[in-house]
C-alpha cells in the first residue's frame, strides 16, 4: 500500500538520504522496473522506480535482477540524460502519489541543465516521465493519442499533471474545515477515504481511530493534521492476508507480528522484494506443473487406450483352441453351417459352441480363428512392453511432481529445468545460461550423523553417486520420495537415526499424509543406477524395511 501518507514520510527520508548523490549507472530490468545506482559520501545505494500496476513503488533496493541482451528504448533515454547528474531535490507534488526528482547535469555543450523524472505511482496508472523544461523528452509508458484524450504523454508535448481528485488537501485549512463540517456522525473512516486526499482505506481507519474523542470540527482537523503530517516514523511491515503491507507508522488498527525497520526505504525493499520472489516462484511453479500435469494426463490417456487394447486380447487362448478343435473335427463339419458344438479337450471334454462363417469352409473357418490369434498374439507382443514403457514415464512424472509441489524457493527449480530438459520434455534454451553453483541438498544433523535428502531427481543422482559405499540409503516402499543419505563416520548407524532418517524420507513423499508409512533402507553399495534409466531411477538390493510416521524434524536441520 502506497499512498500519499506513505510517500509523503518516504520522500522526506530518501531527499535527505539523496540529495547531491550522483547517478552511476542505469538500468531497466524488465519494462517495469527502472535501477538508478547512486553514490553520495554516504555510500552507493540503488534506487527502484517500479510501475508495476501491483508492486508499484520507489525505493532502495538490495536485489539484483539480469539485464537484457539489448537495452530497452526509455533506459537509453534515462541513460543518455542521467548519467552523471547529481540529485538536486525529491519531493512529492502537493499530496498526490506524485513523485518529482529534479536532477542537474551537463549537456553536450557542457552548460548546466536541469532534467526532472517525475514518479506517478499511482497502480495500473503508474508511470516514469522524463522532461525538460516542462517539455516531456519520453515516457516508460505511452499512451497512443486515440486513448490519451484527456492528458498526452508523448514525446515533445507540454507535461501536466493528471487530473486532482474532488478531494480537500489538508494544508488548505479552511477548505478542510468546510469539507469536514459535512460529517454528521456516519462512518468516519469512509467519510475521510472519500473526502481526503492522498489517504489509502487502512490509513482512513487509523486515522479515524486515532481521531476518537474530537470535541468539534477544528479538533478533528488539528487530530488529522497532526497524524498525518508529524507521525512519529515507525516503518513496520504488518497484518494478514489483503492488510499485509508495509505501514510508515505503527498502526494501532493492524493487529498480528510486526517486522519493525530503521528506514521504511528498506521496509518497502524487503516487502516487495519478498512479494516478487513470492510472485516469480508461483509462476515458475504454476509452468513447471503444468507442463508436467499436462504430460501425465497425455500419459495416462495413452495408458488407458494399451490397457484397453490388452483387455480386448484377452480370449487370445480360446481363438487358437478354437481353430485346434475345428482342424481336428473337420471331417464332421460342413460347409454353410453357421456354428457348431465341439468336445473342448482343454475343458475335460465339455462342448463348447464355435461360430462359424457359413460362406467358408471347415478348413477355412479354422484358419479365420488362428489368422484372429496371431493377429492379437502380434498386438499383444507390442502393447505388453509398450504399457510398461508408459507405466514407468508415468511413475518418474509422478516423481517430478512431487518435487515441484515441495519446492520453497525459486532455485530449486533449477535443476528440474534441468531435468526436464534432459529427457526431452522441455525444448533446450536458445541460449546457454550462465552456470550456477550446485543446488544443496536439505541437510539434518541427527545425533551428530548428517542426514541428506535430495530436493529432485538430479538432486537424488548426485546424491547416491557421490555417498560413499558404506553409506546408509533410504527409500519409500511403493511410493516415489526423496533420496536420503546417512553418512556413517565409519561405525554403526544407532536405530534412533535410522529412524529419523526414514521419518523424513517418508516426509518428503507422496505418502506424506499417511501414517506408518514403510521404509526401505540398505547400504549404498546394493543400489545401481540401471543403463539409460530416468533420473531418480534406481534399483537395490540387501535391504530392510521399516514403518515410521512421516516427520519434517525442522529442529535438526542445517539446510532446508
Amino acid at each position: 500500500m502506497i499512498d500519499a501518507f506513505s510517500l509523503y514520510h518516504l520522500v522526506k527520508e530518501l531527499n535527505t538520504t539523496l540529495k547531491g548523490a550522483k547517478i552511476n549507472r542505469v538500468s531497466q530490468p524488465d519494462k517495469d522496473d527502472v535501477y538508478l545506482l547512486t553514490h553520495s559520501f554516504s555510500g552507493n545505494r540503488t534506487l527502484v522506480l517500479s510501475t508495476n500496476a501491483e508492486n508499484c513503488r520507489i525505493s532502495f533496493t538490495q536485489e539484483e535482477k539480469p539485464n537484457p541482451k539489448s537495452a530497452l528504448g526509455f533506459c537509453m533515454l534515462l541513460r543518455k540524460h542521467l548519467l552523471g547528474a547529481v540529485i538536486e531535490s525529491i519531493e512529492l507534488i502537493g499530496f498526490e502519489r506524485i513523485v518529482k526528482i529534479t536532477f542537474t547535469g551537463r549537456n553536450d555543450f557542457k552548460e548546466s541543465v536541469k532534467k526532472v523524472l517525475y514518479a506517478e505511482i499511482m497502480g495500473k496508472y503508474s508511470n516514469l516521465i522524463l522532461t525538460e523544461n516542462g517539455i516531456i523528452l519520453g515516457c516508460q509508458k505511452n499512451a497512443p493519442l486515440d486513448v490519451a484524450t484527456t492528458r498526452v504523454t508523448l514525446s515533445g508535448a507540454e507535461y501536466k499533471l493528471p487530473k486532482p481528485q474532488d478531494k480537500i488537501e489538508l494544508t488548505e485549512k479552511s477548505e478542510a474545515i468546510g469539507r469536514l463540517s459535512a460529517f454528521h456522525g456516519e462512518d468516519l473512516a469512509q467519510f475521510l477515504f472519500n473526502n481526503v486526499k492522498g489517504i489509502a482505506y487502512p490509513t482512513a481507519v487509523e486515522t479515524a481511530e486515532r481521531c476518537k474523542g474530537y470535541n468539534s470540527v477544528e479538533d478533528l482537523y488539528a487530530k488529522l493534521y497532526d497524524f498525518i503530517y508529524n507521525a512519529p516514523l515507525k516503518p513496520n511491515i504488518a497484518g494478514e492476508g489483503k492488510l499485509k503491507d508495509v505501514y510508515v507508522t505503527d498502526y494501532i488498527t493492524i493487529g498480528g507480528e510486526k517486522k519493525f525497520y530503521d528506514s521504511p526505504l528498506y521496509a518497502y525493499d524487503d516487502f516487495y522484494t519478498n512479494k516478487e520472489r513470492e510472485k516469480a516462484f508461483n509462476l515458475k511453479k504454476k509452468l513447471l506443473l503444468d507442463k508436467v500435469n499436462g504430460l501425465i494426463k497425455k500419459l495416462g490417456k495413452k495408458l488407458q487406450g494399451e490397457s484397453e487394447k490388452i483387455l480386448a486380447c484377452k480370449d487370445l487362448e480360446t481363438l487358437k483352441i478354437k481353430g485346434e478343435l475345428i482342424t481336428a473335427n473337420i471331417y464332421r463339419l460342413k460347409e454353410g453351417m453357421e456354428s457348431c458344438q465341439l468336445e473342448n479337450w482343454y475343458d475335460d471334454y465339455k462342448l463348447v459352441t464355435i461360430a462359424l462363417d457359413k460362406q467358408l469352409s471347415p478348413s477355412k473357418n479354422a484358419q479365420r480363428y488362428f489368422k484372429k490369434y496371431a493377429k492379437e498374439k502380434r498386438t499383444l507382443e507390442i502393447l505388453i512392453p509398450q504399457k510398461e514403457q508408459t507405466e514407468k514415464e508415468l511413475s518418474y512424472l509422478y516423481t517430478v511432481q512431487l518435487f515441484i509441489n515441495q519446492a520453497t524457493k525459486i532455485t530449486d527449480f533449477k535443476d528440474l529445468e534441468d531435468e526436464l530438459i534432459s529427457v526431452g520434455l522441455l525444448p533446450k534454451p536458445k541460449f546457454k545460461p550462465k552456470a550456477l553453483e550446485e543446488s544443496s541438498y536439505r541437510i539434518f544433523n541427527a545425533h551428530g550423523y548428517l542426514i541428506k535428502c535430495g530436493k529432485n531427481n538430479v538432486q537424488n543422482d548426485r546424491l547416491t553417486q557421490r555417498a560413499f559405499k558404506d553409506d546408509l540409503w533410504l527409500h519409500t516402499k511403493n511410493y516415489h520420495s526423496a533420496h536420503v543419505i546417512v553418512e556413517t563416520k565409519g561405525e554403526p548407524i544407532p536405530n534412533e537415526v535410522i529412524e529419523i532418517a526414514a521419518e523424513i524420507c517418508a516426509f518428503y513423499s507422496d505418502a506424506k499424509q499417511g501414517a506408518k508409512v514403510p521404509v526401505d533402507y540398505c547400504n549404498k553399495k546394493f543400489v545401481k543406477k540401471p543403463p539409460q534409466a530416468k533420473p531418480g531411477s534406481v534399483i537395490y538390493t540387501d535391504y530392510k524395511t521399516c514403518y515410521v510416521n512421516p516427520n519434517s524434524h525442522e529442529e535438526l536441520a542445517i539446510n532446508c
